[in-house]
């Protein structure tokens, strides 16, 4: 990148066309036929899986399974359905949960598991679902980070997508819930009537404003604006979970069909670097028990420890390049995250991934130039850290 311009973290433009009636039936095909629900967010949509997950589970002080490294907003949905999370730690050098420290947390309470697809890398539902069924819970997947350009198998009972800001399919605000027959429930605590104060998805204006400000060279700019508060990661609580009306059905369908027809990841400038990069000490992080990601949201790399990290991140930024510490800390230690939260103890490979994660951008304006330009950063720093 040049001085005067930035890559945004993540960047896929907000389509501004609206679709016709027709268009939510491909979507809904996309899926399987199975039921699809907007929502304001993905949080809210991830909290009316769970809650509904609670209510066909008859048990007192219901609980539910979510990873101890991921987005506060986890939490945020647990909390707002009135069901505990109870957090487990994540395997110690993949992406998936560790299965021992999984079933030691499985109890009666339990009414569900969040599979969560960090960045694209796979959620684990595989091996989740045999374990779902043995217990007879169900099993979410949490695909706000992740929307395949094809169809793909959902064993979940439920699937949550979101159209936030950085997310696969951008909207800047909304989500989805996906669900398999049958499994709908009218829940009024969820479910109330729409109203004019509610928003709808992202206007015209918003989004043409997105898409001016997420260009690299007006990027730059705004990023280094005081109060933009840009990748913080805080705790906050959830107002609307009312799922939304039949109009909003034309942006979000028109916008998922042009979604399907054109990819943004470029694997093919990116495979030399990372082959060399694991030689340096960078390791891709990934997820064993899923397919190799096609479209990775971002790319994920494991620095040798916090200090490398963070120093690659700061030598990155400075070139513009967009490089991310992601949420920088286990659920624990969020800003703001409930006692109940914090109360849970200690969890090492959360922690440990906390301190090694990074990412690098994956969307169109990801040129070959800039990659050149990443790897002469990470020779650099790799240099600098041989004895002299």
């Amino acid at each position: 990148m040049t001085l005067f311009a930035a890559l945004p973290p993540v960047r896929r433009a907000v389509p501004l066309k609206r679709g016709g009636p027709g268009a939510r039936l491909s979507m809904e095909r996309f899926f399987g036929n199975r039921r699809v629900t907007l929502y304001p967010s993905g949080t809210a949509a991830l909290a009316q899986a769970i809650a509904q997950s609670a209510a066909q589970n008859s048990v007192s002080a219901a609980e539910v399974i979510i990873p101890a490294y991921g987005c506060p907003d986890l939490v945020t949905a647990c909390v707002h359905a009135s069901v505990r999370p109870r957090l487990v730690d994540v395997a110690p050098s993949h992406w998936s949960y560790d299965l021992e420290a999984l079933r030691s947390a499985l109890s009666s309470s339990t009414v569900a598991i969040v599979a969560v697809n960090l960045l694209g890398l796979g959620d684990g539902s595989a091996e989740l679902t045999r374990l779902c069924h043995a217990r007879h819970i169900s099993l979410i997947q949490d695909s706000a980070q992740h929307l395949p350009r094809e169809p793909i198998d959902w064993p979940g009972e439920y699937v949550v997508l979101s159209f936030g800001r950085g997310k696969p399919l951008n909207l800047l605000h909304g989500g989805a819930l996906i669900e398999q027959p049958g499994n709908h429930m009218a829940l009024a605590a969820q479910t109330a009537h729409y109203t004019p104060r509610q928003r709808l998805l992202s206007s015209r204006a918003a989004a043409l404003a997105f898409n001016v400000l997420t260009r690299p060279t007006i990027y730059r700019i705004f990023s280094a604006l005081p109060g933009t508060a840009l990748g913080e990661v805080a705790y906050k609580s959830l107002e609307n979970s009312t799922s939304l009306p039949e109009r909003a059905w034309q942006r979000v369908a028109m916008a998922f069909d042009l979604y399907r027809q054109k990819a943004s990841y470029r694997r093919d400038i990116w495979a030399s670097a990372t082959d060399e990069w694991s030689d340096l000490g960078l390791i891709s992080y990934s997820s064993p028990c899923s397919p190799l990601p096609t479209e990775p949201l971002r790319l994920a790399l494991l620095a040798p420890d916090r200090v490398a990290r963070d120093t690659l991140v700061k030598m990155l930024n400075s070139a513009g390049l967009g490089a991310s510490r992601l949420y920088g800390s286990a659920l624990t230690e969020v800003a703001e995250i409930p006692d109940i939260v914090k109360c849970q103890g200690a969890f090492p490979n959360a922690s440990a991934l906390a301190d090694r994660l990074f990412t690098l951008p994956t969307h169109s304006l990801v040129n070959a130039a800039a990659v050149r330009t990443t790897r002469e950063l990470v020779l650099s720093w790799h240099r600098s850290r041989r004895p002299r």
